[in-house]
């Protein structure tokens, strides 16, 4: 995305490669001086402009406020939701709440809480397989295998799937263009996968996620075209792999950054609770969500039109010292549970608790196994900062384990 700015003395582009390893600096100008941040768009496909929102009281306000910001128009900067699949992100009531009713209903605190051993096993399975070689890549043997395999398993689907679920969710929000022909032809196939799964289950009483889902519609009675049916698969599927799988590999990174906390954690299970925490907010995997006007609104001495698209930067408000003393200062002691990572008011992620635990276990397998291991930072690739810190790849070096 090509961008240009007004003359203010100041540039933040979160599309622009060169902002993707440390957006913080920018934040806090913008949280100072730029509170309600303008950015043009070239060559736009939909909004010729957006805003940026960075202070964590504005981004509460917007993400509470569902009616002045809506979220009808997608939450994406810049994108035609109409070619991509519906669902609960990209709705208001009282279509929103019909979907997050029949999601909250099937992915119960139980069900999450018992992937843990599957987990656990899991992530020890593929330590296992690097630790005796002394380096590994941080993403593609490990933060992307865990999702890909977690949601084969809370959906029912067949796990020699998973390298195609996996190519799916990289093509569409895991790239640089969310409807680029690579990313529609994954939506396209997907279509088709979901439209036979949900058929194949139509009438199927099993305790998979995709059954379950299908029961909960037909006992609620809600009214919903097929298209937003798959579109809960698809969901379901894009949203619980991407997000986690940036969250584990940006985690490893912060760990080997700042050992000490990494060591206070191998030393006491039991900081693992506010250290989740604090590295959800430290690292925030999701940095922003975008919202429409619907109303003028002003921040300050600026006046945001209706009609116009606002970025919420969850990562800022994260990093608010408004908020959090130090905030660049990863502390795993911190009490950090009013943090924005996975938003705000009706649009709070419901699959939070699945994001938490699998992201706990894999960094908790990491540290008790390996236990010391350092980033090769000059190989570190980035792929996104908005919405997600995406990782291409992140290379790590640690002691050989004896065979």
């Amino acid at each position: 995305m090509v961008s240009t700015q007004p003359s203010t003395g100041f540039e933040f582009d979160p599309f622009d490669p060169a902002y993707w390893e440390d957006p913080y600096p920018y934040y806090r100008e913008m949280r100072r001086e730029y509170p309600a941040y303008r950015r043009e768009i070239e060559d736009h496909r939909v909004w010729p402009h957006y805003w940026m929102l960075s202070r964590a009281s504005d981004v509460q306000a917007a993400a509470a406020d569902w009616r002045t910001f809506s979220s009808a128009r997608g939450t994406l900067v810049d994108v035609d939701i109409s070619l991509i699949p519906p669902n609960m992100f990209n709705m208001d009531p009282p279509r929103h709440d019909v979907h997050r009713r029949i999601l909250s209903r099937v992915l119960t605190p139980s069900r999450v809480a018992a992937l843990e051993p599957f987990i656990e096993a899991h992530a020890r399975s593929l330590i296992d397989a690097f630790k005796e070689r002394g380096h590994a890549d941080a993403v593609t043997e490990f933060s992307q295998l865990i999702p890909s395999t977690v949601v084969c398993e809370l959906m029912g689907l067949p796990r020699e799937d998973q390298l195609k679920f996996l190519a799916w969710n990289l093509a569409t929000i895991g790239g640089a263009d969310f409807t680029s022909e690579a990313a529609l032809t994954a939506y396209a196939e997907m279509e088709q996968y979901w439209r036979q799964l949900v058929a194949n289950r139509q009438h199927d009483n099993a305790d998979d996620l995709v059954s379950q889902i299908l029961l909960a519609v037909s006992e609620e009675r809600a009214d919903l075209s097929d298209s937003e049916v798959w579109g809960f698969c698809s969901l379901l599927h894009d949203a619980s792999q991407n997000t986690t799988i940036n969250m584990i590999t940006n985690g490893l990174i912060a760990l080997a950054r700042h050992p000490d906390e990494r060591r206070k954690l191998a030393e006491n299970d039991r900081l693992w609770s506010t250290g989740m925490e604090e590295l959800l907010r430290y690292v925030s995997p999701v940095q922003g969500l975008a919202r429409t006007t619907t109303t003028d609104v002003r921040i300050d001495d600026v006046t945001i039109p209706a009609g116009d698209q606002v970025l919420l930067l969850y990562g800022s408000a994260n990093h608010d010292d408004i908020v959090y003393a130090e905030p660049e200062t990863l502390d795993v002691t911190r009490q950090a549970k009013a943090q924005w990572t996975f938003g705000h008011g009706i649009h709070f992620c419901l699959g939070a608790a699945v994001a938490k635990l699998e992201t706990r276990v894999a960094l908790k397998c990491f540290v008790d196994t390996i236990g010391e291991w350092e980033v090769d930072e000059g190989a570190v690739v980035r792929s996104q900062l908005v919405p997600t810190r995406g990782i291409t790849s992140a290379p790590v070096r640690f002691e050989a384990a004896k065979g």
